[in-house]
Formats: structure tokens, sequence, C-alpha cells
């Protein structure tokens, strides 16, 4: 016969009364599968031979432990957290024993002893004995740092590498670190660890990638120049497919627009020349480029005015913003030409839409008179204080000449 007491059903039979309580009913089954699918990838510790079984240890120290199969074992256990329970013998109980588990220099431990009462406390009867569950796996916190980055928790990633770090100087804890600080916008320190990184491999693809990047942040122009040199020589002895495999692979992307940003560098330097080439390869390697199309048109639009024209209008159509403006008040130099270039316009771009050949020549003569009135007068400035010195002379010598002639 069976009797339901609410949660539990019990039931008589010939053995006696007994009450079987049904089976744990989980609030949130999604939750628990997340934790054992993380637990699966990514473990905080796994049995040394076998590897078995596999521990997670959560944030509140709830030790998660999972089995070969992928099934969820129990987590009634916590970290560094004194647990009585009762030693199984047969079909009774022998005794009650302590159970503690504890992490020490990267290894699962569990203690354990015979437990008894002593002045109402609970206390080991005898020695306590400890057995090996678990070791950290190689890479372990270089693979927890990967997963921080992919939370785009870069702070916290940074622990993790700094722990892998201190523990193997593993090569690509320096670099996804240096990936971490860049994104945080601490540009030298990104740079001083794939500098580490890049004296341990020098064929890190990625790495050197990033430290382009970085250098240009920190306006280090010839240094991005050589990188990209270096980076350019490496891909060339890969396959497409083999880059692809690498981007893939990686977590810190590999810079595609590399001939753009040499090319920029280059511009930096006052290489306009090669700046140029590079717009031209980077066109050519990705015609959807406006912002090649739209530098390209920069460099070259007191040179070929027609040509240039086209590149910026050609880039503003897919994407670039329009900053010539910044250029041209970096060689104009004086608000007189600027008022003559622009007495409408505001940008080159604008001066490509609306202005007449005419209007273009003039402002080329007068952007030319100002730089020589500009280099007149800087020369002016420089040597003022030998004006003096030979209007002294000349008057000396003016006098000499006429004592003489007395």
């Amino acid at each position: 016969m069976k009797i339901n007491f609410g949660k539990y059903i019990c039931a008589t039979s010939f053995i006696g009364f007994f009450c079987l309580s049904p089976e744990p009913v989980f609030s949130n089954p999604s939750g628990i599968f997340e934790r054992k699918l993380e637990c699966i990838e990514n473990p905080d510790f796994i049995t040394p031979s076998n590897q078995e079984f596999k521990y997670c240890i959560k944030d509140n120290g709830e030790i998660t432990k999972i089995d070969k199969s992928g099934s969820l074992v129990d987590e009634e256990y916590k970290i560094n957290e004194l647990i009585e329970e009762k030693k199984k013998k047969g079909f009774g109980y022998r005794k009650k024993q302590l159970v503690e588990f504890k992490i020490d220099n990267d290894e699962l431990f569990k203690y354990s002893c015979d437990s008894k009462k002593e002045k109402g406390e609970v206390i080991c009867d005898g020695e306590s004995k400890r057995s090996l569950l678990g070791i950290r796996p190689k890479g372990y916190f270089l693979s927890k740092g990967l997963k921080e980055i992919e939370d785009e928790k870069w702070n916290k990633s940074i622990e993790y590498f700094d722990k892998e770090i201190e523990n193997s100087k593993n090569q690509k804890a320096y670099s996804n670190r240096g990936y971490s600080k860049f994104v945080l916008g601490d540009y030298l320190g990104s740079i001083k660890d794939l500098n580490s990184a890049l004296e341990k491999d020098k064929s890190d693809i990625s790495a050197l990638s990033l430290r382009s990047r970085a250098n240009f942040k920190i306006n280090n122009f010839k240094g991005v120049i050589s990188d990209i040199d270096s980076l350019i020589k490496l891909l060339d002895k890969k396959s497409e497919e083999e880059i692809i495999e690498i981007s893939e692979k990686e977590i810190n992307p590999i810079n595609t627009d590399y001939f753009y940003l040499r090319g920029l560098a280059k511009s930096e330097t006052g290489d306009f020349e090669g700046a140029k080439n590079d717009f031209d390869a980077e066109i050519k390697k990705n015609p959807m480029n406006g912002d090649a199309y739209f530098q390209r048109g920069l460099e070259g639009y007191w040179i070929d005015r027609e040509k240039a024209c086209s590149d910026l209008l050609k880039g503003i159509s897919l994407g670039a913003k329009d900053t010539s403006m910044n250029l041209v008040k970096e060689r104009a130099k004086t608000e007189s030409f600027l008022d003559e270039l622009f007495t409408s316009q505001k940008t080159l771009v604008d001066a490509c839409k609306d202005s007449s050949d005419e209007k273009i020549q003039m402002n080329k003569q007068n952007y030319e008179s100002e730089n020589l009135k500009r280099d007149l007068s800087e020369l002016f400035r420089k040597y003022f204080y030998i004006i003096p010195i030979l209007l002294l002379v000349i008057i000396s010598l003016v006098a000499k000449y006429r004592s003489n002639d007395e």
C-alpha cells in the first residue's frame, strides 16, 4: 500500500514501512549544464594519472566534480570548510569522520580523519590522512586568462596571465597579456610584453602585428615600419590557408591592413613616395579599403589634383572620414592661406567637389607664396642678431677708407 506524504512517497511491504524521496528537481537545469560544460572544458584540477575526474572551484568555494563521462558526481564540499560526515561500512555506519579540501601549490588535497567529541568539540581521533585528488592542468592560468578575454574582462585576464608567467614564463601568456594591456590603453606595457613574447618566438605573427599597432599609438613610426617589414616577410612564407588558420586560432587578431598602417607611418616620417606605394599595395590587396584611397589622395593632392580628387571622393564613398583639414592646417601653417583656399569650402574634399581648376591653381600659387614668405621670415628671425654686427662692420670700413683718402 502506498501513502503520499507531500513530497515523499511511502509504502508498506513484507519487510516493513519505508519512504522514498522523489528525484531532486533543479530550479535552473540550464545553469547546471553550463557549469558542467565549463568544468569539462576548463577544469581547475584533474586527477593526476588517468584524468578520470575533473574538479572546478566556484567563487563561493563549492567544488564541482565531473567524471569522465561528463556526469556531475557531487557538489557537497567546499574549499577550506571542515565537514563531519558518516563513514559507511557494510549496511550500517561505523564511525563519523572529518573531511576538508585544501589547495596547496596548485594541487587539490583531501584531508580526512576519524572524529571524536572532546569537551563539546569535534576533533580528529588520530592523525589526518592526506590524499591528492587533482593537479592544475598544464597552461591552466593561460586558459583562464583567455576565457576572461572572451568575456572582455581585461584586468582579470591580466591577473591570470601574471600567474602563468610567474609559474612557467609561457610565451603565449606574454603575448596575450600584451593584448589585454593594448585594449586597456597601456601601450608601453603592451610593447614590453610583446617584446618578451617575440624574444621567445620571433615568428609569432600575431604578437608582431599587435606591436606594430601599439608602436603607432605612441608615435614610434620607425618601429611601425620595422615591425611591418618583418611581418610581411613572415606572411610571404605562409599560404592563405595557413594565415586563416593562425587568425582563427589566435584570440589576438592579426592586422590585415598592414600596408595601410605602414603607409601612414611612412607619411609621418616624410617618406611620401613610400607611403603612396604602400597605399597602392593596400588598395590592390583590399579594393574596398576607403581609408587607403583617401590617404593616397591626400598624399598626391598638390601633385596631381585630378587623380587625388578621384581617390578622395572614392574613399569617402567607401566610408572613410574626411580628415583633410588636419593635413591642410599642418602644411599651410598660416591662416591667410586657409582663408584664400577656403572662401566657402572647408576641406580638400569640398574643394574637389566645388572649386574650378583656375581657383585651385590660384590657391596653389598662394600656397607657394605663403611658404616663401614663411621661409624668409624664418631666416630673418634666425639671423636677426647678425644684422647690427654687419652694419657696424660696414660703418667701420667706410670710416677707414675715408680716413685713408684724407
